[in-house]
């Protein structure tokens, strides 16, 4: 396996900071992790020098992922144009031979036809016998011209719509607006969910549609455009050819009467805009809504609000991160966990528009209170290009005296905003009570401050009081003295801050991530259809209405022993679990540096073991740092069971997949590299392959050697637990189950909630990972003990009542100790 290039950061926290018995000794050219200044206390000259050399080395890694990304897609995209070349070179021999081919035959024909020297013979013989018409030599037939490949990476295969779906195949999405963060938000990224679903989109800008795209459409999805002619002969054609027209909102900006400053305070800070251009706007938008057919929104407030227009049905589909959003917040959290704190303690304000005035009024005091009275903390406000502050603090003397503990950024790109939401430690998000206009607003600020690794503090309206489980996943606050008090706890509690920032994380990984939206996008599809297909659809969009508040996965609480990081982006973390396996920890880590997929994560989690394990993996990964993108060793602060450990993992990863692994166990070297493909193919959520026994006593070669069915799961499980797991699955089930009621059987849980929610399983039919039979396996000195079996049976039967397992009792492994 090739080295990666030598520059790194890698450190291992102080001894202050954990309980390790292993002292800090980073590698040569890494810098140890530092302890936070205490409050108040200015930072030394070499604690300034070590940040200052540290942010130079994460900047220098980012740029060299960056450029090592960019070299990949070129020499893709280089790969490709080859190809497509050589497909074009093909394709020109093939219709030059046959051009040659008909040439011939054109001269064999013109040669028939050439006439005799003698006319008056022809003719003669003409008249004497019946005219002959010659035969001509069959010309070959062309060949079709094979499809030439895409000069660009296309997009994943989606899954194809039912042959016998009636419903629309072509979906138009227009956009009203131009170049807003609502136009990604609502047709961009909406359209890639419904091409994920099977379905063929289009986006336009409103001015620029034209019949052809009208005639091509199935569907119109309309987002934001006023009435107009343009509008209305556009619906007009739809409806002519019988073809749905969807309104698609994500604002009250459809009720006239709503247009007033005092339920709308930004009408009062907008140079061109008035009470009645607004309530002409909302009355055009409103009359766009009446025209269509059915109706797309954000939140379930809006859609009650739409209800009075008189458009019905109307579907709640959410607004949405991308991919590559994700990617940039987390890693812009991780350069932020290298590079270490700075003393200060940043409360970020991410106010889009200049429509939030007397929102922030709720909170102003209570900021203007905590940054006199503590001179670490920072507002970090935003401007519009460096010049037009979004948030006008003129109208706050409260602030005033305090500019020195302002920071103005500048808004950057929706793709970049969680990144620069990273460099917060808290977020804010006021909103004023009881206005019909900011009770509608979407969840669109707590999920962007989760991409970054931020905590938020949310005003109570409906949507927030939805995702926000309070003290879990963020704090809701209605009064100042609530503001006051949730403040203050985070201020003075970072391990409150990660806590909070992870679940929200994992909150919004499965419930405002892609692949959530392309399950509903594909169920909206085929309910505009008829027949079966249609109302089993509409069953699960009603099922889903359901569905408004996420599981959080219970990730215990754990310390960091050592963490290296080349701020790449891998696909895949390999997550080792290993409680008390200091004999076979080695073989199971160096079948992980040994996998063929070159950029690779790998995260070990010991489980309070009492053997030397934990000093074998630590030196191990001080030796391996160059192997691995991300390496990252933790520690649970005490004995979680093995779902606990699983979810320490799973919780550390930034990759969007996951290699499950024991530590007696070992992986072949293709293992990551197939299962991965065979994710990303069938978009499942896990995909696990056949595994090889070896070890003593073994009475079956093989383990999971049978394809995916989720009723097969009925009797018991048949798929063991070294698959692989998308991060996004996982958390939309909860994670693994933590309890030790279910030990050793928390994989077969995770699959049926897998199961349970429709979420796809593929079988790798390779041997690609080595399962050890041994006597001290928990196997046998758990799982398959008398006083544990009978009741984790129960326990899995009650929470999946559709299991029926048919060997209720213990069944100790053959190779178990008499």
């Amino acid at each position: 396996m090739p080295q990666r290039p030598s520059a790194s950061v890698s450190a291992a926290l102080p001894p202050e900071q954990t309980a390790s018995p292993f002292p800090a000794r980073p590698e040569s050219g890494s810098l140890p992790l530092r302890a936070q200044a205490p409050a108040n206390s200015p930072q030394t000259n070499s604690t300034v020098e070590n940040r200052a050399l540290r942010i130079a080395l994460a900047d220098a890694l980012a740029a060299l992922a960056a450029s090592r990304h960019k070299n990949v897609e070129q020499e893709r995209r280089i790969q490709k144009l080859e190809q497509a070349l050589g497909e074009h070179e093909r394709a020109f021999q093939r219709i030059t031979t046959q051009l040659n081919e008909h040439q011939k035959a054109l001269l064999e024909t013109t040669r028939t036809l050439t006439p005799h020297p003698s006319r008056l013979r022809r003719l003669w013989r003409t008249l004497r016998y019946p005219p002959v018409s010659p035969a001509l030599p069959e010309a070959p037939a062309l060949e079709a011209l094979p499809p030439l490949p895409p000069s660009l990476p296309q997009p994943p295969s989606s899954l194809p719509l039912p042959a016998a779906h009636t419903g629309p195949r072509k979906i138009l999405f227009v956009a009203g607006e131009l170049d807003t963060t609502g136009r990604i938000y609502r047709c961009e990224r909406m359209a890639a969910a419904f091409a994920a679903a099977g379905v063929e989109v289009r986006v336009l800008e409103c001015p620029v549609v034209g019949p052809d795209d009208v005639l091509w459409a199935d569907a119109l999805v309309i987002w934001r455009a006023r009435i107009s002619p343009h509008v209305s002969t556009m619906l007009r054609l739809f409806r002519e050819q019988g073809k749905p027209t969807i309104f698609d909102i994500d604002d009250l900006v459809f009720r006239p009467d709503l247009a007033k400053i005092e339920i709308i305070d930004g009408i009062r800070h907008a140079a061109t805009v008035t009470e009645e251009t607004t309530c002409q706007i909302f009355t055009d938008l409103h009359k766009t809504a009446e025209d269509c057919d059915m109706a797309f929104t954000t939140t379930v407030e809006l859609l009650d609000q739409l209800f009075r227009t008189g458009v019905n049905p109307i579907l709640v589909l959410p607004n949405t991160f991308d991919h590559e959003t994700q990617q940039r917040g987390r890693l812009a959290a991780r350069r932020k966990q290298l590079i270490g704190p700075d003393g200060l303690i940043r409360i970020g304000y991410a106010a889009g528009s200049r429509t939030h005035q007397r929102d922030f009024k709720l909170v102003s005091q209570v900021m203007a209170d905590l940054l006199r009275a503590d001179n670490r903390l920072r507002l970090v406000l935003f401007t519009l290009n460096d010049t037009l502050p979004l948030l006008l603090t003129e109208e706050f003397p409260e602030l005033n005296g305090l500019e020195d503990q302002i920071e103005w950024r500048t808004f950057v790109p929706l793709v970049d905003l969680p990144a620069e939401m990273a460099r917060f430690d808290i977020s804010i998000i006021p909103l004023e009570a009881g206005n019909v206009f900011c009770e509608a607003k979407s969840e669109i600020k707590f999920f962007e401050a989760a991409l970054g690794n931020v905590c938020s503090i949310a005003s109570p309206t409906g949507p927030f009081r939805r995702i926000i489980q309070h003290g879990q996943n963020g704090f809701l606050a209605s009064t100042a003295e609530e503001w006051r008090n949730v403040l203050l706890m985070l201020i003075q509690d970072p391990a409150l801050r990660q806590k909070l920032a992870r679940n929200a994380f994992h909150c919004a990984l499965w419930f405002f991530g892609p692949e959530r939206l392309s399950f509903l996008a594909r169920d909206a599809v085929l309910s505009m259809g008829q027949g079966t297909e249609s109302a089993q659809a509409n069953a699960r969009l009603i099922a889903r209405t359901q569905d408004t508040t996420p599981l959080i996965p219970v990730v215990p609480e754990s310390e960091t022993l050592f963490l290296h990081d080349h701020l790449d982006q891998a696909d895949v973390s390999v997550v080792i679990t290993s409680y008390n396996y200091e004999h076979f920890i080695l073989e199971a880590l160096e079948s992980v540096a040994a996998q063929t997929l070159h950029v690779l994560d790998l995260v070990v989690v010991d489980d309070g073991s009492t053997d030397g394990s934990l000093s074998l993996i630590v030196a191990w990964a001080e030796k391996h740092t160059h192997r691995f993108n991300r390496l990252l060793v933790l520690r649970s602060a005490a004995n979680a069971g093995l779902g606990g450990a699983r979810n320490i993992g799973m919780a550390a990863t930034e990759t969007p997949y996951a290699m499950q692994l024991d530590a007696d166990n070992k992986l072949l070297p293709a293992a990551c590299e197939h299962l991965l493909h065979a994710m990303k193919v069938e978009n499942a959520a896990f995909a696990y392959p056949t595994i090889q026994q070896f070890g003593t006593h073994i009475l079956t070669d093989v383990l999971g050697d049978r394809p995916f069915q989720p009723l097969a799961l009925m009797p018991g499980n048949y798929i063991d637990a070294m698959a692989m797991v998308a991060k996004w699955a996982w958390a939309a089930a909860g994670g693994y189950y933590v309890q030790r009621d279910a030990m050793g059987w928390e994989d077969f849980d995770l699959w049926c909630l897998f199961a349970e929610r429709g979420f796809t399983g593929v079988h790798v039919p390779e041997i690609l990972a080595e399962y050890r039979r041994h006597g001290s396996s928990m196997t046998n000195g758990v799982t398959e003990t008398p006083s544990h079996k009978p009741r984790v049976v129960t326990l899995l039967e009650a929470r999946h009542p559709w299991l029926r397992l048919t060997t209720p009792h213990a069944a100790p492994r053959d190779d178990a100790p008499a």
